[in-house]
């Protein structure tokens, strides 16, 4: 085990003065809030590493104290707080990946994000195809959300479950995952997610993806404190930009008012 496996070990140990039920109870919540979130099956092939050697991977991680009294009185309820907590770091895991696709060189047409025609993503579609790829996402920027589902000739399944898809008349079914303000994108990115791996770091105790550790605080800070830590251990790697098509947007939408913020 690294340092910080011991640190997480140690905050595990430290639970005699709370109640195991809830420990339990808590646990559960972030984790399935967690995997609910998560995006990476529609974004990245997906490698499980047990090795957990430090190296070249980000720890995307939320931490947070609370009192013992609270967490142990029935009185207060911790199902919306442990979701948040959860849903935070599948955030985490988008925002990485979307800053990933931030940075691909835009090319082809440009669409005006005022006066919108989304031919040129159809186009971004068709030209991987032709190089030999199977383009099956498309990552759109939140700000064209309504300009693109009012979009009569575009065929869009809103009950495709758990994700929205784009379905093309060349057989091609693409899954859509919208930006939004605190993911932003300003691009649309088609592409093909068997050319892109999300490798994960496997939590040693559970063999989970997610990391989870409630415990007591230790000195120095206040005795009477519990500290609630979720977090995950990750690399996410483009193997091949070519199977990554980018379309530029120029200018602003005429209008947001009507705006769904979809993170």
């Amino acid at each position: 085990m690294n340092s910080r496996d011991d640190q997480i070990a140690s905050i595990r140990e430290r639970s005699g003065n709370l109640r195991a039920d809830r420990l339990q109870e808590c646990y559960e919540q972030i984790v399935t809030a967690y995997d609910k979130a998560s995006v990476l099956d529609y974004l990245a092939q997906v490698v499980e590493e047990r090795d957990r050697t430090p190296s070249d991977f980000r720890v995307l991680t939320n931490s947070e104290t609370r009192h013992i009294r609270e967490f142990n009185d029935d009185s207060y309820h911790w199902d919306f707080y442990c979701a948040e907590l959860g849903r935070s770091v599948a955030l985490a895991e988008k925002r990485l990946v979307f800053e990933n696709l931030q940075r691909i060189r835009a090319r082809g047409q440009p669409i005006d994000a005022e006066v919108p025609n989304f031919e040129p993503v159809i186009a971004a579609v068709d030209n991987l195809i032709n190089a030999g790829f199977r383009p099956d996402v498309l990552c759109a920027p939140i700000g064209l959300f309504v300009s693109f589902a009012g979009d009569n000739s575009l065929d869009i399944n809103w009950n495709a479950s758990p994700r929205e898809v784009l379905v093309l008349s060349q057989g091609v079914s693409l899954k859509i995952l919208w930006s939004s303000r605190s993911i932003p994108l300003d691009q649309f990115v088609v592409f093909d997610s068997r050319h892109a791996v999300w490798t994960v770091k496997l939590d040693p105790l559970t063999d989970r993806h997610l990391t989870v550790a409630i415990g007591e605080t230790a000195p120095p800070s206040p005795p009477d404190g519990v500290v609630f830590l979720a977090e995950t251990v990750v690399k996410y790697e483009i193997r091949n930009r070519a199977a990554f098509y980018a379309v530029p947007v120029e200018g602003e939408p005429r209008d947001d008012y009507h705006l769904r913020d979809r993170a």
